[in-house]
């Protein structure tokens, strides 16, 4: 019995370090998504300035993300 309670217990911290690591770093990885994509947008078009770029993907990157 005791075992079993130790594994659950562990699963749990497990579960609970996953959710905590998740909302952390969510922004960060959003972050690095719009800078690789307003990158991506001034080398494909030369006339967009970066803050144009930067609108663009953060609305392309919202509209995925909510699909």
């Amino acid at each position: 019995m005791k075992k079993n309670i130790k594994y659950i217990i562990f699963i749990i911290l497990g579960i609970i370090a996953l959710y905590f690591t998740k909302i952390n770093y969510k922004d960060h990885s959003m972050n690095k998504s719009i800078l690789a994509c307003v990158i991506a947008q001034k080398n494909k078009s030369s006339d967009m300035t970066k803050a144009e770029a930067e609108i663009y993907c953060k609305e392309e990157i919202n509209k995925k993300i909510n699909k």
